[in-house]
């Protein structure tokens, strides 16, 4: 057994990661599961390598290393395929790509003679342009959600205000606090101090019920371990909250499919039925899925925790369009993202936190990468 942890400890060590072999893997942070997942792969003597989205939980930093290792692992002479939605990876360290839609090969091209956006084209089968936010343009004192002084081991009396039909970004580094002040927010996490207004109205949030009967919805960043059932159909995952809500509990079967099947028309789910379990969906539409339980709950304020991330670019600029909709419904959003062109692209403001505390803020005309990593740093 010793033996083992040793050859593990080095094994990790070369992914530049210090985890004690001994810990359980349930106890690691989701980008930490990661890399352990990595060196379970490489830890074999193996002549072909494929990784599927082996980025998707990573830091920049981890990433680096990784890439670092791939370049070593092809120089040996193994073989690596290299599946991932991120498209500048894919031409950072890729010699081929093949392109697949709907299950069929539509294109295999030299990575050099073609770009992200080329690649972006092929994937959805029209041209894929980058947008960029305006800015709110709604009542800036119609505020629908005020935190206060929310203060515990990591978070330093952050506070921050969300208009009706604003949608707020998050930005920051891993470790600066951004999804820990969302838990707080849903009664996930219990702060040392701290106030949070509901329409101007003072609430006290114990834990989710509390959350959901203030009309608040969390799509959390892992879909599969936190934001659905996946043993369970689309139609128990979509009427779950609506269900524990009181709406509808009693109303049996049909009215749950009928329910889903709005739903599905409505975020363009693609899928057989409601009866089709979730674990059999794409990422995308299984991502559509924990929107849509949120949607029916009847939720106000949305908070989406990395709301692309392992998703196909079709997916994305669909789940763009939702979220662009919603806003103007009036429906108020909070993202939290480690993509600053998903920040740029969507976010009419953005908050910016670095190790607990709230560094900065921009307006959308007032973004740039360079700003918001400044802050996120706390140069």
């Amino acid at each position: 057994m010793g033996r083992m942890n040793e050859e593990a400890r080095g094994i990790l060590e070369r992914l530049g990661e210090r985890i004690d072999p001994k810990r359980k893997v349930r106890e690691l942070k989701i980008a930490q599961k990661q890399m352990v997942e990595i060196a379970k792969a490489i830890s074999f003597n193996v002549g072909l390598l494929v990784m599927d989205e082996p980025t998707s939980m990573l830091t920049g930093k981890e990433t680096a290393v990784l890439f670092e290792l791939i370049r070593n692992l092809s120089g040996q002479g193994i073989s690596i395929v290299y599946i991932s939605h991120r498209l500048k990876e894919v031409k950072e360290i890729c010699d081929e790509v093949t392109v697949l839609r709907d299950g069929n090969v539509v294109a295999t091209r030299d990575v050099k003679d073609v770009s992200a956006q080329d690649i972006a084209a092929l994937m959805v089968g029209r041209e894929i342009k980058e947008e960029c936010a305006d800015d709110f343009c709604g009542d800036p004192e119609d505020v629908v959600l005020e935190m206060r002084g929310v203060t515990d081991e990591l978070l330093k009396g952050v506070g921050f205000k969300l208009r009706r039909g604003e949608i707020l970004g998050f930005a920051g580094l891993v470790g600066a606090g951004r999804s820990e002040l969302m838990e707080v927010l849903f009664g996930i996490r219990k702060p040392e101090s701290g106030e949070i207004f509901v329409e101007g109205e003072r609430v006290e949030i114990r834990g989710a019920m509390d959350a959901i009967k203030a009309d608040l919805g969390f799509v959390t960043e892992d879909r599969k371990e936190t934001g659905l059932v996946l043993c369970r159909d689309i139609a128990e995952n979509a009427n779950y909250v609506y269900w524990r809500k009181g709406r509808g509990f009693f109303k049996g079967r049909k009215s749950s499919e009928e329910n889903a099947r709005r739903m599905i028309e409505r975020l363009g789910i693609r899928c057989v039925g409601a009866g089709q379990l979730v674990s059999n969906l794409s990422g995308g539409n299984q991502q559509k899925v924990a929107l849509a339980k949120w949607l029916l709950s009847g939720a106000k304020i949305l908070v989406l925790d990395e709301p692309t991330r392992g998703v196909d670019v079709g997916a994305r600029q669909e789940i763009y369009r939702i979220i662009r909709e919603l806003s103007v419904e009036g429906v108020s959003i909070v993202i939290v993202s480690s993509d600053l062109v998903e920040v740029l692209g969507i976010c009419q403001r953005v908050v910016v936190m670095h190790e607990g505390r709230i560094t900065g803020e921009l307006c959308a005309s007032e973004m740039c990468e360079e700003k918001i990593m400044n802050y996120a740093m706390d140069v």
